[in-house]
């Protein structure tokens, strides 16, 4: 739409494409860009088109981070440095608690924001050219530490909080930061493949199983099994499970049972 400078959106087969799109700045993260994803993020969450969302840069660069000319061209103790951080923050609990799943599609460099903003996504798909850091140390600020535990645990988020130093995709992988690794020039492929997987089942289900996964990891075992089956008793009243369990019984009688479809 023409009211988007920085970001292109698309809705395809359920999943709503939000590309950044500011190659001056490599994708850095400036007061235009932060507005652009929290709107795209606003349109799209009550939107029953849209049952997730797809993050993605280009094959170059992810995010680049903060613009650190906006931070460095702002006065130190001024409104505009904490006007600034606030915007950050709207966007971080925007997309860190968005109701519906978001996919982050990585190459390139991801690095100090940039490298939060995927964390702040359910789902990682990154090209094996990707390169991840938590560089805010270098600049003098603090990593998102949150973001990088909640995937990673406790040591090597440390590690990448306190040094600054990158990681390549395949580390990212092996600790667990990255769901998958896609071949260089295929990330936005692979990932949009995985969002249209997650989508099929239509925004009804999808914002459903987010809830259950934004609530259910912060209850103790027993409130967290009470809670699960109450949403399974409020699931198998919708109308959305009797047309689903009918097609997948029938589908299992005819031995193409949806549940192994994709093994």
């Amino acid at each position: 739409m023409a009211d988007f400078k920085f970001a292109l959106r698309l809705v395809e087969d359920g999943v709503g494409i939000l590309q950044l799109n500011d190659p001056k700045k490599r994708n850095a993260l400036g007061w235009e860009l932060h507005r652009e994803i929290i709107r795209a993020l606003e349109l799209w969450a009550y939107d029953d088109a849209v049952a997730a969302v797809l993050l993605v840069g280009n094959e170059d660069y992810f995010c680049a981070g903060w613009a650190l000319d906006v931070l460095q061209g702002t006065d130190a103790g001024g409104n505009e440095r904490t006007k600034f951080v606030d915007l950050a923050y709207q966007l971080m609990i925007a997309l860190y608690d968005y109701r519906k799943p978001t996919i982050a599609a990585v190459a390139g460099t991801a690095l100090g924001y940039g490298m939060d903003l995927a964390n702040m996504c359910d789902v990682t798909v990154a090209s094996r050219n990707a390169l991840f850091g938590s560089t805010q140390v270098k600049y003098a600020m603090n990593g998102f530490y949150h973001g990088m535990v909640r995937k990673v645990g406790a040591q090597r988020a440390r590690k990448m909080l306190f040094t600054g130093d990158p990681i390549t995709a395949e580390e990212a992988y092996r600790v667990g930061m990255v769901d998958e690794l896609a071949p260089v020039g295929q990330v936005r492929e692979r990932a949009l493949q995985l969002a249209k997987n997650i989508a099929e089942s239509g925004a009804e289900l999808t914002t459903v199983l987010k809830e259950v996964a934004l609530r259910g990891n912060n209850m103790d075992h027993v409130g967290a099994t009470a809670y699960e089956l109450r949403v399974t008793a409020d699931l198998v009243q919708r109308g959305l499970f009797t047309r689903m369990i009918e097609t997948g019984v029938q589908r299992m009688k005819a031995k193409k049972s949806r549940a192994t479809e994709r093994l």
